[in-house]
């Protein structure tokens, strides 16, 4: 509504102070008007009272009061005011010729009484017996002491009386008059001086909602001019500074976002404030698609931020949640020497985690691979050197144990040697050149046929003669799959069968190896290719230094192929590697 804006305040004021004034003016004018009237009257009233003492002791002289008839008429004719003179009963008796039909008519008891008390009567006002405003006088007539009637001298006062009411009509249609051109012009004037008050609002609205261009006026010299231009100047800042805070905002969630740790911020009340990329990221294996707060954080971790923040000094912990391991610092915020909060910078360790499981694992299997051959090199040359063995076909077996033990720890540095210059990109030679698959597998069909006669382990071939060569190295190639068919025969039991297929499939070439060993659980088929992995389903059946099946693949893999395993538990293992068919350059 407007009464409740600014331009509509302004404007009540306005109106009402106009109305004031007037009201004030109009009062004025009628004390004027009515102190004239009076005065007037209050002349009038000593000059009738003079007439009427005069009058009624002239009469007093008569023989009667009728004898005054041609006096009265005289006078009737002389003056401007009306004459009556009435008995000692109050009846009019004369009269002059404007009121004769006043005869015989009864003037008030209470005017009587009052004259026969010897009181003269001044009254101004109405009267029933007279028509409009009227000043009347009175004065007692006394003869010999005695009360013989009354003089009234009545002046009709209406022409005063229409001036004075003409008057006060006037002051009171001007009254209204003004007043009800003072109600616009009064709404012109509120909505001009409110106007730039109007404008400043909409303009601080506007840059309430980011919006800073909206400049007030400030032409003119006045205080409204000058608090329009203290406005914009203000604005201006205001912009000035909001840039520059979403400038330096922006730079700083640029750096966040880019940095590979994540970062999150929180309150003292415990919200989360700030929550960069990496956050997200992180957590996301752990809150899903939930929104990032401390209720949707593990309750270890949720603990941990609280405790934190309970005792402002940096704390560091690590958490490990679905298979996910992460490393947290937690550094308090201090603001005005309080705790304004905490920041946690975390990073996700798992695979350095997992490198140093591998590091431990590793030492440990290296160290379990060379023991043995270490104790037995160790316990037979101990047997040689002391003579303890005399019989020399017995000292030729401990040659024998010891040369063998050499050989295995020989291959298996070899074997290491070779994993990490395939996974560490060292001096390893790749040829690249046309392979006929089916005469590699025809030399390693002479190669392994003393080996699985010697296990009692029948070796099938299916292949074709015209399948189409690879892109490989043929020395490589057998590498691998010596490697596949000698975790084969390790896995196979004694009467079994080893199957090796290759076929053509679109671009590729698939060479597979089926055993009958004992297969391989699907928790630990993930990690088959990892070396040192060997799986502890299958540790029970045989041993092995855990490196074939990572060669294999690693090589697999230089060569831009891909090694492939399908097991059941009891239904042994089929081995596969693929490659892509030989392309001329």
């Amino acid at each position: 509504m407007i009464f409740r804006s600014f331009a509509g305040k302004i404007w009540i004021v306005i109106v009402a102070w106009v109305f004031l004034v007037l009201l004030i003016f109009g009062g004025i004018l009628a004390k004027s008007t009515h102190d004239f009237y009076y005065g007037y009257a209050a002349e009038e009233n000593e000059e009738l009272t003079d007439t009427a003492n005069s009058l009624a002791f002239y009469v007093s002289s008569l023989q009667n009061i009728q004898s005054a008839d041609d006096h009265f008429a005289f006078l009737g004719n002389l003056l401007k005011y009306d004459l009556l003179a009435t008995n000692a009963d109050g009846k009019v008796i004369l009269g002059t010729h404007q009121i004769r039909n006043w005869l015989n008519f009864d003037m008030p008891v209470e005017d009587i009484a009052q004259l026969r008390k010897g009181q003269d009567i001044s009254y101004e006002g109405k009267a029933d017996y007279a028509s409009g405003h009227i000043l009347k006088v009175a004065a007692p007539i006394i003869k010999d002491n005695q009360f013989m009637g009354g003089i009234f001298v009545i002046e009709p006062m209406t022409y005063l009386n229409a001036v004075s009411i003409s008057v006060t009509n006037s002051i009171g249609w001007g009254l209204t008059l003004s007043f009800l051109l003072a109600v616009p012009l009064g709404l012109l004037l509120a909505k001009r001086v409110a106007s730039p008050v109007v404008e400043m609002d909409r303009a601080i609205k506007d840059i309430a909602t980011g919006n800073y261009s909206r400049p007030l006026p400030a032409n003119s010299t006045d205080e409204l001019a000058s608090l329009g231009h203290s406005f914009n100047t203000l604005s201006d800042e205001i912009k000035q500074k909001i840039h520059e805070n979403e400038r330096e905002r922006q730079q700083l969630a640029n750096i966040l976002g880019s940095i590979e740790d994540g970062v999150l911020t929180i309150s003292p009340t415990g919200q989360v404030i700030l929550a960069n990329r990496m956050t997200k990221r992180l957590l996301e294996p752990v809150i899903g698609g939930a929104s990032l707060t401390l209720d949707n954080l593990p309750q270890s971790l949720r603990t941990f931020l609280l405790n934190s923040m309970l005792e402002p000094i940096p704390h560091q912990g690590e958490f490990r949640f679905k298979d996910q391991v992460y490393s947290v610092e937690t550094s308090p915020l201090i603001t005005d020497q309080e705790c304004g909060g905490l920041v946690a910078v975390w990073h996700n360790i798992t695979k350095e985690k997992q490198l140093e499981d591998l590091r431990r694992d590793f030492v440990a299997n290296v160290s379990h691979e060379l023991r043995t051959p270490l104790s037995y090199l160790q316990g037979y040359s101990e047997a040689l050197l002391d003579n303890v063995i005399t019989d020399e076909e017995k000292k030729r077996s401990y040659l024998e144990t010891i040369h063998n033990e050499t050989l295995r720890m020989r291959r298996l540095v070899n074997d290491l040697l070779e994993l990490n210059r395939i996974q560490y990109g060292g001096a390893l030679e790749l040829p690249h050149e046309r392979v006929y698959i089916h005469n590699v597998l025809e030399d390693i069909k002479h190669q392994i046929e003393p080996v699985s006669e010697m296990k009692n382990v029948r070796i099938n071939f299916e292949y074709e003669a015209n399948i189409k060569p690879i892109n490989g190295g043929t020395d490589r190639l057998k590498q691998i799959m010596l490697n596949l068919i000698d975790n084969a025969l390790r896995y196979s039991p004694e009467g079994g069968e080893i199957l090796i297929a290759a076929k053509e499939k679109g671009n590729k070439v698939k060479i597979s190896v089926t055993d009958q060993g004992p297969g391989i659980p699907a928790e630990e088929q993930v990690i088959i290719w990892d070396r040192f992995k060997q799986g502890r389903y299958v540790q029970e059946y045989a041993n092995g230094s855990g490196l074939g099946l990572a060669i294999a693949k690693n090589l697999v893999e230089a060569y831009e192929g891909e090694v492939g395993l399908n097991s059941e538990l009891g239904k042994g293992s089929t081995f596969s590697v693929s490659f892509p068919v030989y392309q001329e350059d």
